[in-house]
């Protein structure tokens, strides 16, 4: 938390620091060029970083330095131990423990730097009642996670590029929630007798069933029909990811019209619109893609339709060798959030996603397993 209050900071003081005249600057040039008010575009967006420092600042004083004691990290096995810091009534509020694989990229050089990363696995749960331990020297909460052996070990060294592990930690408390990630080795090898004699399942809460009125109520619907069972994906199933890219195509859009308006060479207006173009075609699949799967009794069909326009693919269920999830699109960073994909592997090579756009791991992992069982698979 201490690095990421003192990057705020910095942050923000840089960008008031150049944004700010432009507050003395740009009311005298409206009087010429209405298009200067674009420019109140960065004065906002530093008050936004100021907010996020305070807030930062907040969370600093309130809950102090946290810690994570690691006892071990393994792929195959389990990532232990106990994170330290300071919470009070804490008990009242649940802790949501997240564990997170990322690919971490950088692109451009000097000034151009641009760090990105992709989540390539995710996992989380709720800390049960109890288990959270309080006392003079602060609170504890332990931690305790499966590793899939498929996974990739950690490769990234300090700020390098390559796979990072990080684990976060949040509570929603009055006042300040907390919040705090950590950078955690993950390597190969044998798990440690003391975490492998303490399976995971007699720490981690029971999780309730799904059903599918669940599904239902995340636009995903299952019913039995005449020709099998069907699984219904709606359209505008994440609004919030569907709300926050349009406004994003939106301002592209203004830099596109500006582009235009203000007689940018050719190229640069070229490559704007085809982006532009790309941006407008997601959006319609989001808000109004649907996505339609049948299991019959030897073959799958799938029709996926934008605006009712689409057609039906029949994929034979002895043709299918694998069922499996993928992150299919995500908001990026380590904060971000994975939408899941339930794509069929065929003997020809080829793969056909049979519903995306999952938001719920546990919901994706449900369907995965129910198709698998219709179409044979283990």
């Amino acid at each position: 938390m201490g690095a990421n209050l003192r990057t705020s900071w910095m942050f923000a003081v840089l960008w008031n620091l150049i944004s700010i005249p432009l507050l003395f600057i740009i009311p005298g040039e409206l009087e010429h060029n209405r298009l200067a008010i674009i420019g109140l575009l960065f004065p906002v967006i530093g008050g936004g970083l100021l907010v996020w420092a305070v807030m930062t600042t907040m969370r600093w004083h309130t809950f102090g330095p946290s810690r994570f004691e690691m006892a071990a990290a393994t792929l195959g096995g389990q990532l232990s131990g106990t994170i330290h810091t300071h919470l009070a009534n804490a008990h009242s509020f649940p802790v949501t423990l997240q564990l997170t694989c990322l690919d971490r990229r950088t692109r451009g050089s000097g000034e151009n730097r641009d760090t990105l990363e992709n989540i390539l696995w995710r996992e989380e749960y709720v800390v049960p009642e109890g288990h959270v331990g309080f006392g003079a020297g602060g609170t504890s909460i332990p931690v305790r996670f499966a590793i899939p052996t498929d996974a990739r070990e950690t490769t990234a060294v300090e700020r390098s590029d390559g796979i990072v592990w990080v684990l976060s930690a949040q509570a929603s408390l009055p006042g300040v929630d907390f919040k705090d990630d950590f950078d955690v080795p993950v390597r190969r090898g044998q798990p440690a007798a003391i975490v492998a004699s303490t399976p995971i399942d007699t720490f981690a809460p029971a999780r309730e069933p799904i059903s599918p009125m669940d599904l239902a109520a995340s636009g995903i619907r299952i019913t039995p029909t005449s020709g099998g069972t069907q699984y219904y994906f709606a359209a505008a199933r994440n609004a919030s990811f569907a709300i926050g890219l349009t406004f994003f195509t939106m301002l592209w859009t203004g830099a596109l019209w500006l582009q235009y308006t203000l007689g940018f060479p050719r190229l640069f207006v070229v490559v704007t619109g085809a982006f532009e173009l790309l941006l407008i075609l997601i959006l319609l699949e989001i808000w109004f893609g649907t996505t339609t799967v049948t299991m019959s009794s030897d073959s799958v069909h799938r029709r996926h339709a934008i605006l009712g326009v689409g057609r039906t693919r029949i994929i034979p269920k002895r043709s299918i060798t694998r069922l499996d999830l993928h992150i299919s699109m995500q908001s990026t960073g380590r904060s971000g959030i994975p939408y899941y994909e339930l794509r069929a592997m065929l003997d020809t090579g080829r793969r056909k996603h049979l519903g995306s756009g999952i938001r719920n791991k546990r919901h994706a992992e449900w369907l995965i397993e129910r198709m698998r069982s219709e179409v044979g698979l283990k």
